[in-house]
């Protein structure tokens, strides 16, 4: 009698860390989206090009379908900026081009750099935070944050995006077509929670290159 409080306590609990799981997952495929768009918007305002359109999810659609899609407008991104990073390589003389790239450069000797880089090119490499938006985007790891779906389990991969936030028994019954109610639970608990041990990784990466990308044109931007 004593034992079975004790089950159902389990059960529960693992139910709200199913759900935790999920939910969580749910965030992060979101994350790369409002990332990206975050990108987008910096290079759309700093290059002189023509403008990316965002990129939305779509929750109808399956968990693998959004990554790619958000895959193919992280390629754009990094294709654009190491163009643009070859132009101003060819724009600048290289010791100028150091000090835009070299992080131990200060950032008083970066907003002088590229202000005169801006002024001598009456603007041919975008505005003024054009070069320093592509140098550090082409000198980032933008191509190794990109979510890795190759890694991850296909039954997991093939729910649509908006089945993550359904009840604990729903998605249950989507990723444990088979077996006892438990261990179906527990198949559950491990078949997201390792989708989300390879997503989680590089999406907190990519956040870090925006992160820096803003800081740099923040900081910049006071010593102009």
């Amino acid at each position: 009698m004593l034992s079975l409080p004790f089950f159902d306590k389990k059960d529960e609990l693992e139910k709200e860390e199913l759900i935790r799981s999920t939910q969580t997952l749910h965030h992060y495929v979101h994350k790369y989206f409002y990332i990206t768009n975050r990108l987008l918007v910096i290079l759309n305002t700093h290059l002189d090009q023509s403008p990316f359109p965002t990129v939305l999810a779509d929750e109808s659609e399956s968990i693998e379908k959004n990554c790619t899609r958000v895959r193919d407008v992280m390629h754009l991104i990094l294709d654009a900026s190491e163009r643009e990073d070859k132009h101003v390589r060819k724009s600048i003389e290289p010791a100028l081009y150091d000090q835009i790239a070299l992080s131990g450069v200060s950032q008083k000797v970066k907003a002088a750099v590229i202000k005169d880089l801006h002024q001598e090119t009456l603007g041919l490499l975008g505005d003024v935070f054009g070069p320093l938006v592509t140098v550090r985007l082409a000198k980032s790891d933008l191509g190794s944050v990109m979510p890795p779906v190759e890694q991850c389990g296909q039954s997991v991969l093939s729910l649509g995006l908006g089945e993550l936030v359904q009840s604990s028994a729903r998605i249950i019954e989507l990723l444990c077509k088979q077996g006892n109610k438990q261990r179906s639970l527990d198949k559950a608990i491990v078949l997201v929670e390792d989708v989300l041990s390879v997503l989680k990784p590089p999406c907190d990466s990519y956040n870090d290159i925006l992160s820096e990308v803003e800081a740099y044109i923040t900081i910049i931007s006071e010593n102009i």
